[in-house]
């Protein structure tokens, strides 16, 4: 309860915060460990956040993600003092009615207050830490009775998005990056007065700066916003990957598989996927799934690894897109290819997928619609239904697929318009 953070535990923090270097960040927890042992409230709960995973330390830094231990040094930072530890606390979920009763604070408040006069003295964390109590309503719990002057959470971030914003600015100016994400959500939603070259500012100066997760998004803000910007939307992509972000080498997979800002090369694309996939990212899981499945460039077809991959892709995508790994699963578990047959599999797949089969890409619409007559008309994982799988084989049949009129006339229409096994 000192005002400031000691020597060791600011060096500390912007070794592990604005390093985005591993051998930076490795030495900066060390210095928190040394100071913890000295009794620094606040190194505790440094060392408290190098624990609580990618939303709250760069994955580069290697440090263990450890929520119970994350936990017990957040809340002995609250109990030995620490005004950061309560707002960490505080957002988390860690600051449980037995913490307060120990901690040194009257109020949350007070740790608030603290917090706000470091901030007030260009303390880039702090600074971060005020426009995050604002941002995401921490600021009613701090501030009681605020919660009373606002109907509803529009109304809310009407007056906190602003304010926010304002920290935000600042802490980026003191080359923190952290609220990069948040400060975006503040712009989309038009709720605080930042005009398009402010932002666009902010965001080209934290990318320059050496944050690789802002330089890859940068990356994809000009490919997005811009026609003509191709080789320099590369450029951030690899120096993303350059400065250790392993996941945006699906970036530069992407770039490489379709030509843009360089010629095509399936091959680099490959190579890139496999990066990115290792690393954890869905998307790239998908493509290694899909270049197996289809025998995409110099890749051989390879079933029983498409399984794999798109297995990892389905099982890590939210539910918005794993409809695409789980349309070329359900080919592979209907015919039995790369795994043991599966009807039932194949089915609850297809059912995924059969709402928006229209948006399926070619070749593999084909093969979809195809999929679905063979459940339907022959009883396949789901109850028979003749007529609504002659109507998917039609369709199938209208994309060019032989094998879906193969399928077809394995049934014939009666004279009262039925149709049945022939």
């Amino acid at each position: 309860m000192n005002g400031t953070y000691s020597p060791e535990v600011a060096t500390a923090i912007d070794l592990i915060w604005k390093s985005f270097n591993k051998e930076k960040m490795q030495q900066g927890y060390a210095m928190l460990e040394k100071a913890a042992n000295k009794g620094d409230a606040d190194a505790f709960c440094y060392l408290g956040r190098c624990h609580m995973g990618e939303e709250y330390v760069w994955c580069g830094g290697d440090f263990d993600v450890d929520e119970d231990r994350a936990s017990q040094l957040i809340k002995e930072s609250v109990r030995r003092g620490s005004a950061s530890g309560v707002l960490c606390a505080l957002r988390n979920g860690n600051l449980t009615p037995g913490v307060m009763r120990d901690m040194p604070f009257s109020s949350v408040k007070e740790a608030f207050s603290e917090i706000l006069d470091q901030a007030k003295g260009g303390d880039a964390f702090c600074l971060y830490m005020i426009g995050n109590a604002m941002f995401w309503g921490d600021y009613l719990i701090i501030e009681k009775g605020e919660a009373d002057k606002y109907n509803d959470e529009e109304e809310y971030n009407e007056f906190a998005y602003p304010i926010a914003a304002e920290y935000y600015e600042k802490s980026f100016d003191a080359g923190l990056s952290c609220a990069f994400g948040n400060y975006r959500t503040i712009y989309d939603s038009g709720l605080a007065d930042i005009d398009e070259d402010t932002y666009e500012e902010y965001f080209q100066q934290l990318a320059d700066n050496g944050d690789p997760l802002v330089c890859s998004d940068f990356g994809k803000y000009l490919e997005d916003e811009y026609e003509n910007r191709e080789k320099e939307a590369l450029i951030y992509y690899r120096r993303a990957y350059d400065l250790g972000d392993k996941r945006s080498a699906y970036n530069l997979a992407t770039c490489y598989g379709r030509g843009y800002g360089t010629p095509q090369n399936l091959d680099k694309a490959f190579e890139y996927y496999n990066i990115a996939a290792e690393a954890g990212e869905p998307g790239a899981m998908f493509e290694l799934g899909n270049f197996y499945f289809e025998g995409r460039g110099n890749v051989t077809r390879d079933y029983a690894k498409a399984v794999y991959w798109l297995g990892k892709s389905y099982d890590s995508y939210d539910e918005e897109r794993r409809w695409r790994p789980a349309a070329e699963l359900a080919i592979l578990h209907q015919d039995g290819l790369g795994t043991i047959q599966d009807d039932d599999m194949a089915y609850r797949r297809l059912s995924e997928i059969e709402d928006i089969v229209d948006e399926i890409w070619e070749p593999l619409d084909a093969q979809v619609l195809n999929a679905l007559g063979v459940a339907y008309a022959f009883g396949r994982g789901t109850d028979t239904d003749i007529p609504r799988g002659i109507e998917y084989f039609d369709r199938a049949i209208e994309y060019g697929s032989e094998e879906a009129a193969r399928n077809k006339a394995m049934f014939k229409k009666s004279i009262f318009g039925r149709w049945s096994r022939r």
